[in-house]
């Protein structure tokens, strides 16, 4: 019996040591390095900064200011936050946000409504600043979040006018990021009189145009009411929603030329509260606040740094063409990426994750610097809309989806955007067939024939996974299939099970061919020859 007594307190002690030894290692992790290993750009992080007198640069050119950010892209967050800013993509003549709007579309905001989120370098250099979206958006969707408690009883009601923009929508979740309900736009009702631009036959520039919709607490009943969205929580639950804003027309204001929507709070009994009251009454702790990262930078870190992880430090592995992969959620993605073995498929459910959107399906690939500088995602394009001219013609209703969009990213842990291509910027770069053909890569190492005169996008890879002393191999693409047409049953949405991509999408299932380096693809020539590179895809 003492034998044995000594052995489990052996085996405890040796535990406790072991967990006090691994809560050290991690507590070493992300931690400034100086930038060692990272590529610098000039710091390019944010608008260009103009010269006030030969050699002195004007203040960071961005409505929320922050940090100057270092060469390789350090700045330190004024909550005591850091990470490694991405270098600023090329800006392209239907950006939503450019160097001459961002301070305009700053000022769209009200006490609910706390004003447009993006990627870093937009309208912030400070992580811990609201105006940074930490999730991994698409560049060309801005995000308005709201943060709200209602009262037992209490319903909020939002009132406007549809926006003239491609898609827009409106969806709760809950504080780590997962979306609760949804109201999009072509859902929500007009009001008596007006007109919903959004549906079948009617002009987008169709006046008048105002709508309401109302939030209430609790899960919705079984013959759901018209414009209404749930909390799915208990009354006094803090709820976030986001506010979709996406290819506002001509890129004139993230909202799509109309002012932000104004809210009423109807209490129980009766009493109805407006603007200023309302927000006072509904005020939640991160109203107007950056959210907190739902994957810690030192879990990350430790993971990518287990004794069977390569040398990288990413989830990547090398290849030479594989197809995108759907996401699923967030606990089946990190299990898969660092302990596959671990993973099932029936982990595969549809939960989202990362402020995931509920009209939204998503593929994504982890790449790396170690096995290749620069990459092409090829596949053929799905139809879209095209709408940011501003035509006034009543919407494509029988197009594949609403949206299409490609982006590269830095780790969720920061949870940064690099750049991103959508639809319209793509579709005068299709072949024949319809493939699009995007390449990426830093710009260093872009070829001199990746141009949309010689028929291919190109984006800007970026510099790692943003995290201080991580790695800076990282790199990650995401495509994004967003309302989808019903009857087009090759999109993200038609995947219902791990490894089911191929079966399901067909030739609408996107491919990452690794190129290796700029001289492989300029040996395509200009027009770049694109049946070398259908040829490459594995099928």
């Amino acid at each position: 019996m003492k034998t044995l007594m000594r052995v489990l307190l052996w085996v405890v002690a040796a535990v406790v040591v072991l967990g006090i030894a691994l809560a050290l290692w991690v507590r070493t992790l992300a931690k400034d390095d100086g930038g060692a290993g990272r590529p610098t750009y000039g710091q390019p992080y944010t608008w260009t900064q103009p010269e006030i007198s030969p050699g002195v640069a004007a203040p960071t050119p961005t409505p929320g200011g922050g940090p100057v950010p270092r060469a390789d892209g350090y700045v330190m967050g004024s909550l005591g936050n850091d990470f490694l800013l991405p270098p600023m993509p090329p800006v392209r003549a239907m950006d939503i946000h450019r160097a001459d709007s961002v301070f305009a579309n700053a000022k769209l905001k009200t006490c609910f409504w706390p004003g447009p989120k993006l990627r870093p370098g937009f309208y912030t250099t400070d992580p811990d600043a609201y105006g940074i979206e930490n999730q991994i958006p698409d560049t060309m969707n801005t995000f308005d979040t709201a943060w709200f408690k209602l009262p037992a009883g209490a319903t909020l009601v939002v009132k406007g006018d549809y926006p003239h923009q491609r898609h827009w929508s409106f969806t709760t979740y809950s504080v780590d990021g997962e979306p609760r309900d949804a109201l999009d736009d072509v859902d929500i009702d007009p009001d008596v009189g007006s007109f919903n631009p959004f549906r079948p036959g009617v002009r987008r520039d169709a006046t008048p145009r105002r709508y309401s919709f109302t939030i209430a607490n609790g899960n919705p009943p079984a013959n759901r009411p018209r414009n209404m969205v749930y909390t799915l929580a208990e009354p006094g639950t803090a709820i976030g929603m986001h506010m979709r804003n996406y290819v506002p027309d001509r890129s004139e204001t993230f909202l799509g030329s109309v002012a932000p929507p104004l809210v009423e709070l109807h209490l129980a009994d009766g009493k109805v509260l407006a603007g200023e009251d309302a927000c006072a009454a509904t005020d939640a702790p991160l109203r107007g606040k950056q959210v907190p990262l739902t994957v810690p930078k030192t879990l990350w870190m430790a993971l990518n740094s287990l004794p069977w992880r390569p040398a990288d430090h990413t989830p990547a592995h090398n290849f030479e063409s594989e197809p995108l992969e759907k996401f699923y959620n967030r606990p089946y993605l990190l299990i898969k990426s660092f302990f596959p073995w671990f993973a099932r498929d029936s982990m595969a459910q549809e939960r989202g994750g990362f402020w995931s959107n509920m009209s939204t399906r998503y593929g994504y690939k982890y790449l790396s610097q170690a096995y290749g500088k620069v990459y092409v995602v090829h596949g053929k394009m799905p139809s879209t809309p095209q709408t940011w001219n501003g035509d006034a013609t009543p919407m494509q209703q029988d197009a594949n989806m609403r949206y299409w969009s490609i982006c590269t990213a830095q780790a969720p842990a920061v949870g940064a955007p690099v750049d991103c291509v959508y639809d319209e910027n793509v579709i005068p770069t299709l072949d024949k067939q319809g493939n699009f053909n995007v390449v990426i890569s830093r710009a260093p190492d872009r070829p001199s024939n990746a141009t949309d005169k010689c028929g291919v996008s190109w984006m800007e890879y970026g510099s790692g996974d943003g995290i201080p002393g991580g790695s800076a191999d990282f790199g990650a693409v995401i495509n994004r299939h967003t309302t989808v047409n019903p009857s087009f049953k090759q999109s993200w949405f038609a995947v219902k099970k791990a490894g089911g991509e191929a079966e399901a999408m067909g030739e609408y299932l996107p491919h990452v061919i690794n190129l290796h380096d700029k001289t492989r693809f300029e040996a395509l020539g200009c027009p770049v020859d694109q049946s070398k590179l259908a040829a490459m895809v594995a099928h």
